[in-house]
């Protein structure tokens, strides 16, 4: 029989947290698991149905879902006495004031830390995010985020003349972009026509890369997978703050990148210290914009490097970050909660 989860988010189905965390390892696992939509889109809101309780083994309370319109929703499932679990693969405690999610936070905050505190089991994608939500409640559980191959298609390394230098993004990523954008910019006056870039989804300042070409954010997570590749471009950049919130995030950009023939340049924080081999997989820059400029001057002026390093970033990604095997994280994960196993 297979395991019935009964997933309530508000994340677009097309959307990656949702295809991430929930869709593509429910696919991946087949008839192991059977998914029920507890929030299904409906006009410009979702339908919450509570009619699915019954037929699940396992409640699946996903990210920003806690709020106080689904506080009678949420009464419900706890009162189902079904095993709960919420998901999260962000920092809520630590949103910046400048992210798209800070205006609503103030009033749902609450509402998610209650959630994950009467949960029988947390489940975050990083050490550090489960760091921040085990003093709220121990039965935390780190279930990674992987690259969905059944999306994503490895592309050798492109073989051009003009190297594109590319950063694919949401707009939140402004903020990480702006300080090292003058130093980057900086390259097409010593690189020449050697040297383009490309913004997918994240635009530069104003002014800051001329003659760039930039590209609108794809919200669906299919489209982007297939577009990003095509793009041509030949490295990669994944800059970060330093701020508590990109702290606790993922490394998924690396899965990306390497997937797409890319050889990253990559902030140096734990998203990406934790699977970046500096000079093999990647390499890992500092906040001194300088240390941006000369990693990525590096990578476009050596296209041996640059083809080798993309090469063996693809390499660990197929070795223990792909979802075809790393499925069996959550099914395991879900598993021992349905049942109410040790974690």
């Amino acid at each position: 029989m297979p395991l019935t989860v009964a997933w309530y988010g508000f994340d677009d189905p097309a959307y990656a947290c949702a295809r991430l965390r929930v869709l593509e390892p429910a696919n991946a696992l087949g008839p192991a698991v059977r998914l029920l939509a507890g929030a299904v889109p409906h006009g410009p809101g979702h339908r919450v149905r509570t009619d699915i309780l019954d037929a699940a083994d396992l409640l699946l309370i996903q990210r920003y879902f806690p709020s106080p319109a689904t506080a009678p929703v949420l009464e419900a499932v706890f009162a189902s006495g079904k095993p709960v679990v919420y998901d999260t693969d962000d920092d809520w405690t630590a949103v910046p004031p400048d992210h798209p999610f800070a205006p609503r936070m103030a009033g749902i905050l609450p509402h998610i830390l209650e959630t994950a505190r009467r949960a029988d089991c947390v489940t975050v994608s990083t050490t550090v995010l489960a760091a921040v939500f085990r003093p709220l409640n121990p039965r935390v559980r780190v279930v990674r985020n992987f690259l969905p191959d059944a999306l994503w298609r490895p592309v050798p390394p492109p073989d051009r003349p003009v190297v594109a230098v590319g950063l694919a993004g949401t707009p939140s990523h402004g903020p990480d972009l702006a300080p090292l954008a003058s130093a980057l910019s900086g390259l097409a006056g010593t690189l020449g026509e050697h040297v383009r870039f490309v913004f997918f989804g994240c635009t530069p300042p104003a002014g800051t890369f001329p003659g760039a070409t930039t590209l609108p954010f794809t919200p669906d997570y299919a489209a982007y997978a297939a577009r990003l590749p095509r793009l041509g471009c030949g490295v990669g950049l994944a800059p970060l703050a330093d701020t508590p919130f990109n702290r606790a995030k993922s490394p998924m950009k690396w899965m990306e990148y390497a997937a797409a023939g890319m050889a990253g340049v990559f902030a140096d924080l734990p998203p990406y210290r934790e699977v970046v081999e500096p000079g093999v997989t990647g390499l890992l820059a500092g906040p001194d914009p300088a240390a941006w400029h000369e990693a990525v001057s590096r990578l476009v002026c050596d296209a041996a490097l640059r083809r080798r390093m993309a090469g063996r970033a693809m390499e660990a990604v197929a070795a223990g970050h792909l979802l075809s095997a790393g499925a069996r994280e959550y099914l395991d994960a879900w598993t021992r909660v349905a049942a109410g196993e040790p974690l």
